[in-house]
């Protein structure tokens, strides 16, 4: 199917052929070259397509072979004038030259056709055209191998293919007797179609990644720096193209062809949606035109066009020779006989070349042709966009700054003089909606913000009430309902605009005549002084007072809290209740009965004894050795032992309970 430049299907043809695999187009002669893997006999074909003729031809080139059994990419290159393409069953890359190919096939379809008119019968049979035309092979990939997609580099001579096995996935460059130059499997999945822009110098290619996943790829033209132009899911591409700033390429999963920008992340665009479709090509003068204005491809497109020129048609000869030349372009332009159109130099186009493409086309600035064969403006300092129509000041300041250029000419500022905004663009308000707390704000001298106060309200940004602070010793301070200026009411002690004036001192000193001035209010010359005078009322300090008086209270609650601590931690004293029973048994002072009584309770617990009883640390020890320990401690203390004549001592005790 045929569609024009907004994708508006316009014809078809071929319909005979229902499995076409791969596309070239030769932009020389007109064909497109395709194959169809469907067909019994043959795999190559070519197609002239007439804009004017609603039956176009079909001619076959060759036959099914091993060379051609399952061809899955082809290219075209003009300078050379061969087709190439990538036999997947053989994972080998062949051309073959097209000149000689399409020759033998017009002279096999002339001695056909005059068969069949001398038997009578009609005949579609054609020979193998391989042994008059030979194809050749140019490289043989690695078993582990399966070949995809395939392009050619014609400016800059290299071959190009994809590599689809899973577990070898690459992308290999290649000269043109298919000596192998490098090849990139980095970040690498299954690719199939690839293709080669000469607007930008890259590589484009699509590859189904694992799972539901696909991406359209780009690198350099040595298969560097690659670039992920967009991934998504639920897509099964099969085939590229590139024109200009868009790439197109097939979806055989959802049958759909998809447009896209050449930029990251751009969004896809669906152009058709229908039969199943598998390659895409653009039938255009991508290289011979629009490529006539590239360095990298001026010369191999000047070539091209000599050799152009010198295989003219005989029966464009037999014309000329009879009726001159039939065709002509102008300014300079070069007549492709096969087709009958013009192939027009940079600068022109139309179908004779006879439009200037840098007439009127830039609207403030110069025109020039871009690499692509497209006219590109420099535009003056004033001006921007793709023609310089657009006024780089229009919309630029904002609030009604003024846009202005500098010496320069390419930085661009505005001037905000007077216009209540700051800023690059004058965006800022200068005025901001919370500057002036309690009054409306205004710009001074263009720049500055000032505030005008409500009523009972002063300062900068009439942040403080008039009355605050106004009224000395007491006063109540009072706006005036006419001048709204704050007025005071003193005390009877005090008197004055702000009840600065003490009464009782303008009594005091009344024969002063500086103080008669001062209280009278005559002076206005005198400052309004009020004097120095400390009175009791305002000596006495509060907070001196109630921090003494916390301080003391404290205190004392402290000293009470650690005696009782102190007198819990002291142990008592036990309550003893046992007497002692004392009988000499030598002699005794005379007087005395025959024995004395020692009470320790009294001794111990009414303080009889002058010294303790026991000492404390006895209380230690076990409760059956208490008996015997605390007698000996009093009789230790108390000095009941005696020492007898002969340096013995006794004693005999007993002791009750009582």
């Amino acid at each position: 199917m045929f569609f024009d430049s907004n994708w508006r299907k316009i014809s078809s043809a071929a319909h005979q052929y229902s499995r076409i695999s791969a596309f070239a187009y030769d932009e020389v002669l007109g064909k497109l070259y395709f194959t169809d893997l469907d067909h019994p006999e043959y795999r190559l074909f070519a197609l002239d397509y007439d804009d004017t003729d609603e039956l176009h031809k079909v001619t076959k080139l060759l036959p099914k072979s091993s060379q051609t059994e399952y061809i899955s990419g082809m290219a075209f290159d003009h300078l050379e004038r061969r087709l190439y393409w990538a036999e997947k069953s053989s994972r080998s890359v062949y051309y073959v030259p097209i000149d000689a190919l399409l020759s033998n096939s017009s002279s096999r379809a002339k001695a056909a056709a005059a068969n069949d008119t001398g038997n009578g019968q009609s005949s579609t049979t054609a020979g193998d055209g391989s042994s008059t035309t030979p194809v050749r092979i140019v490289a043989t990939v690695d078993p582990d191998h399966e070949l995809a997609g395939l392009a050619i580099d014609e400016c800059r001579r290299h071959l190009y293919w994809t590599n689809s096995y899973l577990k070898t996935s690459n992308i290999a460059r290649a000269a043109m007797n298919g000596t192998v130059l490098n090849v990139h499997e980095e970040q690498v999945y299954l690719p199939r179609g690839i293709t080669v822009d000469h607007y930008r110098n890259r590589l484009y290619w699509v590859e189904k990644k694992y799972g539901r996943r696909y991406t359209i790829e780009s690198a350099d033209l040595e298969v560097n720096d690659q670039h992920t132009l967009q991934t998504g899911l639920d897509r099964l591409p099969a085939d590229i193209a590139v024109k200009n700033d868009f790439i197109y390429w097939t979806d055989q999963e959802n049958n759909e062809i998809y447009e896209m920008a050449k930029e990251p992340n751009a969004t896809s665009r669906t152009v058709y949606r229908g039969e199943h479709p598998s390659a895409v090509i653009l039938r255009a003068n991508l290289l011979l035109e629009h490529q006539r204005n590239n360095p990298d491809c001026e010369s191999v497109v000047n070539r091209i066009l000599d050799n152009m020129q010198r295989s003219k048609p005989a029966s464009v000869l037999q014309q000329e020779t009879q009726q001159g030349q039939l065709t002509v372009c102008l300014n300079n332009g070069t007549v492709n006989h096969h087709t009958n159109a013009c192939l027009c130099p940079p600068a022109f186009g139309g179908k004779l070349c006879e439009i200037d493409l840098c007439n009127n086309y830039c609207a403030q600035g110069t025109c020039r042709i871009g690499r692509d064969n497209r006219p590109r403006c420099d535009c003056d300092r004033r001006y921007e966009g793709e023609r310089c129509d657009r006024n780089r000041c229009d919309g630029f300041c904002l609030n009604g700054g003024r846009c202005q250029f500098g010496t320069d000419g390419t930085d661009r500022s505005c001037a905000c003089d007077r216009t209540g905004y700051s800023g690059a663009r004058c965006e800022n308000p200068i005025c901001g909606t919370d500057y002036c707390y309690n009054g409306e704000c205004y710009v001074e001298d263009g720049e500055r913000p000032k505030c005008r106060c409500k009523a009972g309200y002063r300062g900068e940004r009439c942040e403080e009430y008039s009355c605050n602070n106004y009224c000395l010793n007491g006063g109540r301070c009072t706006l005036g309902n006419e001048t709204t200026v704050p007025e005071c009411e003193c005390d009877d002690e005090f008197a004055g605009k702000r009840c600065e004036i003490v009464v009782r001192l303008c009594s005091t000193y009344n024969e002063d005549p500086q103080w008669q001035q001062y209280c009278l209010g005559v002076s206005k010359t005198l400052p309004l002084m009020e004097p120095k005078v400390t009175y009791c009322k305002e000596s006495f300090n509060r907070t001196v007072v109630y921090t003494s008086l916390c301080f003391t209270v404290s205190f004392v609650l402290l000293l009470i809290t650690v005696l009782t601590v102190h007198r819990m931690m002291k142990p008592p004293r036990p309550r003893i209740t046992k007497k002692m029973v004392v009988t000499p048994m030598t002699s005794r002072p005379p007087g005395s009965g025959t024995q004395c009584e020692i009470t320790i309770e009294n001794c111990c617990n009414m303080n009889v004894c002058e010294t303790p009883c026991f000492d404390t640390k006895l209380l230690k020890k076990s409760k059956k050795e208490d008996k015997q320990f605390l007698l000996e401690d009093i009789e230790d203390v108390g000095g009941s032992y005696r020492k007898l004549p002969n340096g013995d001592s006794a004693a005999v005790g007993q002791a009750e309970r009582k």
